[in-house]
């Protein structure tokens, strides 16, 4: 995986964070059961595709579920 990939990712994980005031932590543990895994990305780890796509399928589900919240309020 090319380093601007994985910078993109690096930068939707942190705008996620920030967007939905999550601690990174708690990401990483509830999308992939690593609680490290934010600041391994940090740290310049290379995840593989299979985590990329686990990660931003959470992410997806994660805003869609946060919008129906909010909508039913």
């Amino acid at each position: 995986m090319s380093a601007s990939l994985i910078e993109l990712f690096r930068t939707e994980i942190e705008t996620f964070l920030t967007d939905q005031e999550m601690d990174p932590t708690a990401f990483g543990r509830r999308a992939l059961n690593d609680p490290n895994f934010v600041f391994d990305i940090r740290d310049g780890r290379s995840p593989s595709a299979k985590t990329i796509d686990r990660a931003r399928a959470f992410m997806a589900q994660h805003v869609l579920a946060s919008a129906s919240t909010e909508d039913a309020a």
